[in-house]
């Protein structure tokens, strides 16, 4: 099977649901290379891409981009898609120009999957989440809202960094505060976006991966809303875990192994 074979089987199972914005898709690569094995990956760093080499895994899935790069960013933070115009100086700089000659030297291809499976019934980043976290029986929205209360901020921060396997976890407001219901979200979505959801289901408090610190720790300050920052990597590894679960049954002639990223986040605790 050749890669770009994979890469339309993939288009049609987990289709994006915005297709002009050219997020999901082969991302660096030969399309007409032969598929030898599949590793699946939150990110493709530089450690991912020589372990699934070594494995003679040579289509590397991934959630987020190879080049550091997305076609789009958030400045203002809610919904006002500003395009993104820097790929070719990002794949210019030494650790992208060292990824191409691993993937050139290995002869391998990288796969996005990131808006095709975001929103995936029951296995994607939001089910999978939740799931991970113990709170699959607890969702009172669709829109990502959870009774998991009461217990205190800090004592629901302390159990989501348990949860996503964290010796640490960021948490900003009043640690004795009361949480009943929270907002669930992952990686770095618009946060104002995120916490005026609360304000509008009567929210204590909102979990997500990471944030920008001026625009939304304050604002959430400012709002009177919990925020915890559990990490982009932490919050999305759940969600291609669960890819994994659920694409290897489906390939059972290709080997399909998923390779650990590697959480980036290293705390230190002050006496």
């Amino acid at each position: 099977m050749k890669a770009y074979e994979l890469h339309n089987w993939i288009a049609e199972m987990a289709p994006t649901p915005w297709p002009q914005d050219q997020v999901d898709g082969i991302m660096a690569g030969d399309p007409q290379a032969e598929v030898t094995g599949v590793a699946v990956t939150w990110l493709p760093n530089l450690d991912v891409l020589h372990r699934a080499a070594q494995q003679g895994l040579n289509f590397v899935i991934a959630h987020e981009p190879v080049f550091y790069h997305h076609p789009y960013y958030y400045p203002f933070g809610d919904n006002t898609h500003v395009p993104a115009d820097d790929l070719e100086s990002k794949k210019a700089t030494p650790p992208a120009l060292a990824k191409q000659f691993v993937i050139q030297q290995h002869n391998l291809v990288v796969y996005r999957l990131h808006d095709g499976w975001d929103q995936f019934p029951a296995y994607g980043m939001g089910f999978a989440l939740a799931d991970s976290l113990g709170w699959s029986d607890r969702q009172v929205s669709s829109d990502y809202i959870y009774e998991v209360g009461p217990l205190t901020l800090l004592d629901l921060a302390a159990m989501v960094a348990r949860k996503l396997n964290k010796p640490g976890i960021r948490f900003v407001g009043d640690p004795d505060r009361v949480v009943r219901k929270v907002t669930l979200d992952w990686g770095s979505p618009g946060a104002i976006d995120i916490m005026l959801r609360a304000l509008n289901h009567g929210c204590d408090a909102s979990i997500t991966g990471e944030v920008v610190e001026w625009r939304d720790v304050e604002f959430a300050r400012d709002a009177g809303v919990g925020l915890i920052t559990g990490g982009h990597y932490a919050t999305e590894t759940p969600g291609m875990l669960s890819f994994h679960r659920w694409f290897g049954p489906q390939w059972p002639n290709l080997p399909v192994e998923y390779i650990v990223a590697g959480d980036p986040d290293c705390f230190f605790a002050v006496a």
